[in-house]
């Protein structure tokens, strides 16, 4: 006998359904069960840079958070002029592609220079857009979560920290502050729990390790806190060498001398080989 109050359970063997997925914004598991019932090019695309774009924001990169929102754009658009007039206009309402960019403006302007609000409060009014979109909102509630602490209101920072796990359990971020609020406090191992969760998420975050490293320090476990120590370091050299490239790819893009400049030097290369080979011949 069924409940009438409840919905009918689907059928054991029904397709997933990318759409139940993103209402409750688990955008990965949208891209895996659009990618395994093959939903179209366009639609896929979109959920691509959805997931994208939410890795980009959890990392604080927001030069490939825009280049993932401009990207969804051009795929929901792509969708509409195929006729996917339901799944494009779903995952619009879903993603809020006006409020999501400006979102991203306010989030991004918080690392530019001086003027970075001082008070959680002015920072909660400066960043109502980010509060406002499900995208955004684990990342707004972390920045203000590490203003508390730095401000010494240790309890007030774990509870908004808490508050961005609630809103996104694989913002790693949080997670790593609040080992470090453990960290602060003396409890060393606690806090290496918490490192230990924040690898489980993201295995490459070099902060993590390093901070892993300290706390296995302050529990005498000298030999594993080297290591740690030494991952660290080498994950920031590599993440330094990837944000170079990225700012330099940044620069090409927006100054029309930098692109330029790249196609001299392409017939320069040009050149030069030519010249070679036909030296080569003679």
């Amino acid at each position: 006998m069924t409940d009438p109050g409840r919905s009918p359970s689907p059928p054991l063997d029904a397709p997933p359904d990318w759409g139940t997925f993103a209402r409750d914004g688990e955008w990965r598991r949208a891209l895996a069960a659009a990618r395994i019932t093959v939903a179209p090019a366009e639609l896929r695309e979109a959920l691509e840079r959805v997931v994208d774009l939410q890795g980009a924001v959890r990392a604080r990169r927001f030069p490939q958070a825009r280049r993932a929102w401009t990207g969804l754009q051009e795929a929901l658009e792509a969708a509409q002029g195929q006729g996917l007039t339901g799944e494009a206009a779903l995952l619009r309402s879903l993603v809020r592609p006006d409020a999501l960019g400006e979102a991203l403006a306010v989030l991004e302007g918080l690392g530019r220079g001086p003027g970075g609000e001082t008070e959680p409060d002015a920072l909660r009014e400066r960043l109502a857009p980010a509060f406002a979109h499900p995208l955004t909102r684990a990342e707004a509630l972390n920045a203000v979560g590490v203003l508390h602490a730095l401000h010494g209101e240790a309890e007030l920072a774990r509870a908004v920290f808490g508050e961005a796990l609630a809103a996104d359990p694989s913002h790693y971020r949080a997670v790593t502050n609040i080992g470090n609020l453990e960290l602060e406090a003396g409890h060393p191992a606690q806090a290496e729990t918490r490192y230990r969760e924040v690898l489980r998420l993201n295995p490459d975050y070099d902060g993590a390790h390093h901070n892993l490293g300290v706390a296995l320090r302050r529990q005498g476990k000298l030999h594993e806190s080297v290591g740690s120590i030494r991952r660290a370091q080498r994950l920031g050299v590599k993440r330094s060498q990837e944000d170079s490239r990225e700012d330099l790819r940044e620069q090409f893009r927006g100054n029309t001398t930098f692109r330029s400049l790249r196609w001299v030097l392409l017939a320069a290369g040009l050149l030069v080989l030519f010249l070679i080979v036909r030296g080569l011949v003679g």
